[in-house]
């Protein structure tokens, strides 16, 4: 016999939506508690592992709840796009990106497992960082001026350097040969390290590269500087020209970083990892510490980022086409 309750309900129904509500405010707590991790499609000790970290170290205090970075290296951070791409959209599962896994990787693939743009929804972006052209100190090109005229004079002579086939720094090299309409050989290394050590052996004649593995060997009087492609001069080299002060604008870029989660992620979620993502960049300690990598804190809004990388997908759909370069 059942026990009837007021409303019409029995007291048996009663104790199960009791225990049900019970069930999900319990799942509902555990999902708070459970670590958010920082997904980073790179080995741990480089910049963008530091950069995941600095970040990791601050957002407990705003989440209420650890956060952890788990490194997810290979397949130039598809694997790690695949993971956070697949998780819940729950806030509990970001991507540390690359703005050319973002913008760049949809031209250069013929098969490409995710849509940045549908699969992934953005928060903010999280450093930004030059990139300069630079020959090595001994070299007797003196000037961009002076590279421009003997490039023109020594056709398929000059070979520069990246840190790898396919990198933004590659098709860089590729804008520059046709804006100076001359040939510009490219020669890709594994890191930034043996494209250096190449071009101080004489083996290469330039490299085009992150300011941050640059400027401290210009600083040292072992490499010259040239020019830089992003939109405002190195600080750390105030009498190296822009590209666009030499009459390249269409050239200006720079590299950066974003900070993504997957789609479907509720925008309240987006909101709260926005707000504290851009109080930790704005934070002297944090805008020391990420400077000291060579880079700039950026911030600001989802709409911002996410624009700023439609803006880069048309920049470089043109030139990665003429290229014929597609990576299977």
């Amino acid at each position: 016999m059942k026990t009837a309750m007021p409303g019409g309900t029995s007291f048996i129904t009663r104790l199960k939506y009791l225990a049900l509500a019970g069930l999900f405010m319990a799942a509902s707590g555990h999902a708070q508690q459970q670590p958010a991790k920082l997904v980073v499609g790179l080995p741990a000790g480089g910049s963008f592992d530091t950069i995941a970290r600095i970040v990791a170290e601050k957002l407990p205090s705003h989440l209420e709840r650890p956060v952890v970075v788990e490194n997810r290296p290979g397949a130039q951070t598809r694997i790690a796009i695949q993971a956070v791409k697949s998780a819940a959209p729950d806030g509990n599962n970001l991507l540390v990106a690359p703005g050319v896994a973002i913008f760049l990787y949809p031209h250069l693939f013929r098969q490409l497992s995710y849509d940045p743009f549908t699969d992934l929804k953005p928060v903010t972006q999280l450093v930004s960082w030059d990139i300069v052209l630079a020959v090595a100190a001994d070299s007797p090109i003196t000037s961009f001026q002076e590279f421009q005229t003997w490039t023109r004079q020594n056709p398929g002579k000059t070979f520069y350097g990246t840190s790898g086939t396919g990198s933004l720094q590659h098709f860089l090299g590729v804008s520059l040969a046709k804006r100076l309409d001359t040939p510009l050989e490219h020669i890709a290394f594994k890191g930034g390290k043996d494209a250096v050590t190449a071009l101080l052996g004489g083996h290469i004649n330039a490299i085009v590269m992150d300011a941050g593995e640059v400027v401290p060997l210009a600083q040292a009087g072992k490499l010259r500087v040239l020019a830089t492609f992003s939109a405002q001069r190195e600080p750390a080299l105030p009498q190296t020209p822009t590209m666009r002060e030499l009459g390249l604008g269409e050239l200006e870029t720079s590299g950066w970083a974003g900070l993504y989660a997957p789609a479907g992620t509720p925008e309240p979620v987006i909101h709260k990892l926005n707000t504290a993502v851009n109080e930790i960049l704005a934070l002297p300690d944090v805008a020391r510490r990420v400077a000291e990598l060579g880079m700039r804190p950026a911030g600001g809004t989802p709409e911002a980022v996410d624009a700023l990388a439609r803006e880069q997908l048309d920049q470089w759909r043109d030139t990665v086409a003429q290229s014929g370069f597609v990576i299977d």
